[in-house]
C-alpha cells in the first residue's frame, strides 16, 4: 500500500467510526472557549490575570522561529499566519508572557496525545476498544498530521497549573500514554512519552508531506474532567482533585519564618536554586546511550536530554551543541525518509538551561525509551550501604591475603589537574576536563593553584 493509499485508509477509518470533519476554528474555539472572555483580548487592559495560548512557527528559509500570542478577538487572523508557515505548533495550554515555557504555563484546556505508527487496522482497533469496550477514553477530536494521528481530550473546565498539579498531570499523561499505546493500536513497540507542554502541528497547517494539511475530525461531544480521564489509569497516577484549587505558595513573610535558610539564600543573597554537580562521565555515558539505543521516534528527546545532561554535568554549551550536530547523520540513518534536521537539534538544545538541572532520571528514560538503571542500595541509607560494602571488602582481603587499597588510592584532584598541566603546557581547561573526567568546576578550582 502506497503512502497516499495508507493516508486515505486512515481517513476512511475515522469516518466509518463516526468522525465528522471540522475546521481548525471549531476545535480551538471549543478548547479555549473563544468569545467567552476567558482569554485576553489584544488591547485588553491588564489586571484580569488572563493568559493566552501561544503559537510557534518557523519557515524553512528562516534561521529562527517566532512566537505568536493568540488573543481572543484576533485568534483567527493569527491562526491563518501559523497555517501558512512551513512548521507551526500549538497546544491545549494557556501561558503568561510571550514564550510557551512550562514555568509560564497558566491553565490546561486540553490534553493531547501522539499515536504514531498507526495504520487503518490499528486505528480501528483503538476505536473499537474505546467506543465498544471502554478500554480507552473516546477522544473529542482525532487529528491527521501527515501520516500521524493526534488525539485531543478537551476539559470541561480549565485546569490550573500549580507546581504540584503539573507533576500530577504529567504522570496522568504518561499513564494514559501507556494505556493507549500498545500492540493493538500501533506498530511501534515503545510508547512515545511527551510532557504536558508538548506542541502539536497546527490544525489546517502544513505537514511534512508536500501539499497535505493537518485535518481534524470530531468524534465525541462530551468534554472530560480529571475524574473521567483518571478512571482509565491506576489510582497512583490520578490527579488529586482536592489539591486542584489550592494555591501551594506561601507569602514571602510566611516563607521567611518557615524556611529561614532558604529565604536567606534565595531571596537575600539571590543565589540560584539548589542543584548538584554530576561528573563529566555521566554526560559521556549518555552520549554513548544515544549512539547505541536511540530510536527514530525518540530522536528529538534524546538530543533534548543530551542538553539536560550537559547542564547537569557542567559541559559547555558549545561542546554540547557540537556533539548534538555530530549526531545528525546517525539519527537520520534510523529513518532516512523522515530526516532529523538542524532545526530539530536547535529546538532540542533550548533545554540547555539551569531550570532543567533537576530534571528526573525516570522522566528522561520515559521520554527517550532508553532504560536507565538506578544505583541500588536495597533501601539502605548511603552511610549504611558503604559500611556494608567495606565490611565485604575486609572479608575478601582476609580470605585472599590482599589489600583492596593497594594501587587503588585516588590522587587528589589538585594533583591530577597540575600533572595534566605539566604534561600539556599549552593545554586548555576543556581538554583537561575531557581527558581527566573531572568536572569543569574542579578543573577551574585547581587550574591556577
Amino acid at each position: 500500500m502506497s503512502l497516499d493509499e495508507s493516508y486515505e485508509a486512515l481517513k476512511e477509518t475515522i469516518l466509518e467510526w463516526g468522525g465528522v470533519e471540522v475546521t481548525a476554528m471549531d476545535v480551538y474555539s471549543d478548547i479555549f472557549n473563544l468569545g467567552y472572555n476567558e482569554i485576553q483580548k489584544e488591547n485588553e487592559a491588564p489586571g484580569e490575570f488572563k493568559a493566552n495560548p501561544l503559537g510557534y512557527f518557523r519557515n524553512n528559509d528562516a534561521h529562527k522561529g517566532h512566537y505568536r500570542i493568540m488573543f481572543d478577538d484576533t485568534f483567527e487572523n493569527s491562526l491563518k499566519e501559523l497555517q501558512e508557515a512551513d512548521f507551526a505548533i500549538l497546544n491545549g495550554i494557556t501561558y503568561f508572557g510571550r514564550k510557551n515555557v512550562q514555568d509560564h504555563a497558566s491553565t490546561m484546556r486540553a490534553m493531547i496525545f501522539d499515536l504514531d505508527g498507526t495504520d487503518a487496522k490499528h486505528l480501528a482497533n483503538f476505536f473499537s476498544g474505546a467506543i465498544r469496550g471502554d478500554a480507552y477514553p473516546v477522544p473529542n477530536y482525532v487529528v491527521m498530521s501527515g501520516h500521524n494521528i493526534h488525539l485531543y481530550y478537551v476539559f470541561e473546565y480549565a485546569i490550573p497549573l500549580y507546581p504540584n498539579i503539573k507533576i500530577q498531570l504529567r504522570e496522568l499523561k504518561f499513564a494514559l500514554t501507556r494505556k493507549i499505546w500498545n500492540q493493538y493500536t500501533t506498530t511501534i513497540k515503545n510508547p512515545q512519552y511527551q510532557g504536558i507542554n508538548q506542541g502539536f502541528r497546527v490544525i489546517g497547517g502544513k505537514t511534512k508531506v508536500e501539499g497535505r494539511r493537518v485535518r481534524a475530525f470530531k468524534l465525541n461531544d462530551h468534554p472530560f474532567n480529571l475524574e473521567t480521564l483518571g478512571k482509565y489509569v491506576p489510582e497512583e497516577s490520578r490527579v488529586d482533585e482536592s489539591q486542584l484549587f489550592k494555591l501551594t505558595f506561601l507569602s514571602l513573610e510566611e516563607a521567611k519564618k518557615k524556611y529561614p535558610d532558604w529565604y536567606e539564600r534565595r531571596i537575600v543573597k539571590k543565589e540560584p536554586k539548589g542543584s548538584w554537580e554530576c561528573k563529566r562521565a555521566l554526560y559521556d555515558w549518555w552520549l554513548r546511550q544515544i549512539q547505541s539505543g536511540a530510536t527514530h521516534q525518540h530522536r528529538y528527546f534524546c538530543i533534548m536530554c543530551l542538553a539536560i545532561y550537559g547542564v547537569k554535568c557542567g559541559v559547555p554549551f558549545e561542546e554540547v551543541k557540537k556533539d548534538a550536530y555530530d549526531l545528525i547523520p546517525f539519527l537520520n540513518s534510523l529513518k532516512a525518509d523522515e530526516p532529523f534536521t538542524e532545526n530539530d537539534v536547535k529546538t532540542a538544545l533550548e533545554c540547555y538551561d539551569s531550570d532543567y538541572i533537576t530534571f528526573p532520571r525516570d522522566v528522561i528514560s520515559k521520554l527517550t525509551a532508553i532504560p536507565i538503571q538506578s544505583n541500588k542500595r536495597n533501601g539502605r541509607p548511603q552511610k549504611l550501604h558503604l559500611k556494608g560494602a567495606r565490611a565485604i571488602q575486609k572479608i575478601n582481603d582476609e580470605f585472599n591475603g590482599t589489600n583492596w587499597r593497594d594501587g587503588n588510592g585516588r590522587k587528589p584532584k589538585k594533583g591530577i589537574v597540575q600533572q595534566w598541566k605539566s604534561e600539556h603546557p599549552n593545554g586548555k581547561k576543556i581538554d583537561c576536563e575531557k581527558e581527566t573526567g573531572l568536572s569543569r568546576h574542579t578543573v577551574i578550582k585547581w587550574w591556577d593553584d
